[in-house]
């Protein structure tokens, strides 16, 4: 995932992260807190919203590592495949919503107005670059418009305008519609696992927070 600063005005696989979520408001703000938070005390945040963050964190390494992304990022050459990582996450993001059916029993349109309630319920302890970014939620109906190929063109724009080194970004969308199809078979092998990867790691934050209650009830 690209740094927090570059996400504000994009929207970069927080789709996906907020699926992930499945459907808990405070895990669905810690998701999306996850590209702008650093460090590891979180003692800011209410416990469901940092096991959010936690899993957001997890679930970064699980994607960076797996054989099919990286076998997906050395499609593209130089200079465009040192930045294949965030070109990828953002067209992931695209086919999840345009193949949410499959993935999700709540429809596209009800699950989007979970986040941006989830995300409104918890303004004040967000982090000040996901309060700008939620701004833009609303006003430019972010996640919807992951269905439209013109979206995911416009923010790998927005993320090479953002900073110098990142102008590869700006040339990359020809590329990424030319390994669309091996792009989206990694995809769909891919998902499943990480939402099954994701699962089981949430399944041992609940573990880890039962055991802390049960030794905090017997001191």
């Amino acid at each position: 995932m690209p740094a927090a600063e570059l996400l504000y005005d994009t929207g970069v696989n927080l789709l996906a992260h907020a699926l992930l979520a499945n459907s808990d408001p405070d895990r669905i703000v810690g998701q999306l807190c996850g590209d702008f938070v650093r460090g590891t005390d979180l003692g800011r945040f209410p416990p469901g919203v940092q096991a959010g963050i936690r899993c957001h964190r997890a679930v970064d390494t699980f994607t960076d590592r797996h054989p099919l992304n990286v076998a997906a990022r050395n499609l593209f050459e130089s200079p465009h495949r040192r930045f294949a990582g965030i070109a990828i996450d953002v067209l992931y993001d695209h086919f999840l919503a345009t193949a949410w059916h499959r993935y999700s029993e709540v429809s596209f349109k009800d699950y989007t107005d979970l986040v941006n309630s989830s995300l409104d319920l918890h303004f004040q302890v967000l982090p000040p670059g996901l309060q700008r970014f939620r701004q833009l939620l609303e006003t430019e109906d972010t996640l919807q418009r992951n269905l439209t190929r013109e979206h995911i063109e416009l923010t790998l724009q927005r993320i090479a305008s953002r900073r110098r080194s990142l102008s590869p970004l700006a040339s990359i969308a020809p590329l990424v519609w030319e390994w669309e199809s091996d792009l989206k078979s990694a995809f769909e092998d891919f998902f499943p696992e990480l939402l099954s990867y994701t699962r089981d790691y949430q399944q041992t934050l609940d573990v880890e927070k039962l055991q802390k209650m049960n030794v905090s009830q017997g001191d």
